[in-house]
């Protein structure tokens, strides 16, 4: 295995968010980020990462939580 091979505990985790019924991904780290801070996956968006036992809501998961100086700015992180 290697570090891009999606199996490897070393490759970077890939994310799905929902929409609806529907499961978009996978995307990178940076991209749920970015999705986060556009307002397409809110606090109460459902999200899951390789490795999570379960679907949970963004803002239950540090690595997609907004850092308290932009949670003010964003609908549904305060």
């Amino acid at each position: 295995m290697s570090a891009t091979d999606p199996a490897s505990p070393t490759a970077p985790a890939r994310w799905w968010h929902l929409q609806g019924d529907d499961q978009v991904g996978p995307i990178d780290l940076e991209q749920i980020r970015a999705l986060v801070l556009d307002g397409t996956v809110e606090a109460e968006t459902y999200v899951w990462a390789d490795g999570m036992p379960d679907w949970l809501p963004a803002r239950e998961v540090p690595a997609v939580t907004p850092p308290a100086e932009l949670r003010a700015g964003l609908p549904g992180w305060t």
